[in-house]
C-alpha cells in the first residue's frame, strides 16, 4: 500500500466511475485499474462493487475511504509545517461561526488573502456542533468557536466576552450600563438553538440562578434573531459581535449581563503539528481582538494572556 494508491482510491470512490477518475488524475485507466487492483490484494479486500453504470464501495471500501481522507489530509499539511512563514503557501481551510460575521470574521479574512496571496484560504461557516465535528475529523485545519470540553481536538482559549441582553430599540438598554441576569425574567427570548455552545452557556446560567425561561423560539441563524428582536418580537441573549451592526443603526438596544460570559477558543485537530498557515491565522486573530479592544470597539471582550 502507497500514498498514490491511496489518493487513487479517494478519487475514484469519490467520483464512482474509473474513466472520469482517471481523465481527472491525469493517469492511463489501465494503470489506474492496476493500481486499485495491487490495493485490493494487499488489503485482501474488495473495495469497490463494479457494474455497467460504475462502481460503488463496499464495507471495506467505506471503511478505508473514512479512514484514508484524514491521513492523506495530514501527509498533505506536512509541507506546511516547514514552510518559511514569510511566505507561507498552500491550502488552509477553517471553520468560522457566523456571530464573528461582520465585526471579526470579514476583517480577518481581508487581511490574512491580502498578507498570504499563496495561501489558498476556504472559509466554511457554520454552528459550534457542526465546525468541531468537522475539526475532529480534520476536514478542517483550525477554527473558531465557543470553548467546550470537546475531545479529539487541541483547544487553545483566546478571549472571553460578555453576554448582552438583546431587546428592541424602545426598550433603551444601554451598552454601557450592565443588567442582572434575573431582568430576562419573564421576558420572551428568541435564543441560538442547542447546537450552539451560546445557548448552553444561557441556560446554565439560568439554570444556577434559578430563573425561568420563557423561549418562543430558536434559530442557528444570529441575524435572523436580531432582526426579530429589531422588529419587537422578542428578547435575546447574544455576545456584542452579533450584534454590534445593529446596534450602531439603532435597531436594537443592549445591555451587557452581569458574571454571564462566554470563552472564544483557536480549536484544531488533535494529531499533528500546527501547520504554519493555521498559526498565522490564529495569530492575525489574536492581533484584530486585541486592537478592537485596545481601540475601545470591543469593551465587552478580554484578550488571555497569549503565550
Amino acid at each position: 500500500m502507497n500514498l498514490r494508491q491511496i489518493r487513487y482510491f479517494l478519487k475514484v470512490a469519490e467520483l464512482g466511475n474509473f474513466t472520469r477518475a482517471a481523465e481527472v488524475l491525469n493517469v492511463a485507466q489501465p494503470a489506474l485499474s492496476r493500481q486499485i487492483r495491487l490495493l485490493e490484494e494487499d488489503l485482501g479486500e474488495a473495495l469497490f462493487i463494479r457494474s455497467g453504470t460504475g462502481v460503488s464501495l463496499t464495507d471495506a471500501g467505506k471503511l478505508l475511504q473514512e479512514n484514508a481522507t484524514s491521513v492523506v489530509n495530514q501527509f498533505d499539511k506536512l509541507r506546511d509545517v516547514v514552510v518559511d512563514q514569510t511566505a507561507p503557501r498552500g491550502h488552509l481551510t477553517v471553520g468560522l461561526p457566523p456571530a464573528l460575521g461582520q465585526f471579526v470574521s470579514l476583517e480577518l479574512i481581508d487581511e490574512y488573502c491580502r498578507r498570504y496571496p499563496d495561501v489558498h484560504l476556504h472559509v466554511r461557516e457554520g454552528i459550534s456542533i457542526d465546525i468541531i465535528g468537522d475539526v475532529q475529523q480534520s476536514k478542517l485545519d483550525c477554527a473558531v468557536v465557543v470553548l467546550d470540553d470537546t475531545p479529539g481536538v487541541e483547544a487553545e482559549y483566546l478571549f472571553k466576552e460578555a453576554l448582552f441582553l438583546v431587546a428592541p430599540a424602545s426598550a433603551g438598554l444601554s451598552i454601557t450600563k450592565p443588567v442582572s441576569l434575573r431582568e430576562a425574567e419573564n421576558k420572551p427570548l428568541i435564543l441560538t438553538n442547542r447546537m450552539n455552545n451560546f445557548r448552553v452557556a444561557i441556560e446554565d446560567a439560568f439554570e444556577q440562578s434559578n430563573i425561568p425561561m420563557r423561549i418562543l423560539a430558536d434559530s442557528n441563524s444570529t441575524r435572523m434573531i436580531s432582526g426579530l428582536v429589531a422588529r419587537g418580537t422578542a428578547y435575546s441573549v447574544l455576545p456584542y459581535c452579533a450584534i454590534h451592526g445593529d446596534l450602531r443603526r439603532g435597531e436594537i438596544s443592549a445591555s451587557p449581563i452581569e458574571h454571564l460570559y462566554v470563552d472564544w477558543a483557536f480549536i484544531r485537530p488533535a494529531s499533528g503539528a500546527l501547520a504554519t498557515p493555521s498559526a498565522l491565522f490564529r495569530q492575525l486573530l489574536v492581533d484584530i481582538v486585541r486592537r478592537k479592544i485596545e481601540n475601545g470597539t470591543w469593551s465587552s471582550a478580554v484578550l488571555a494572556e497569549i503565550r
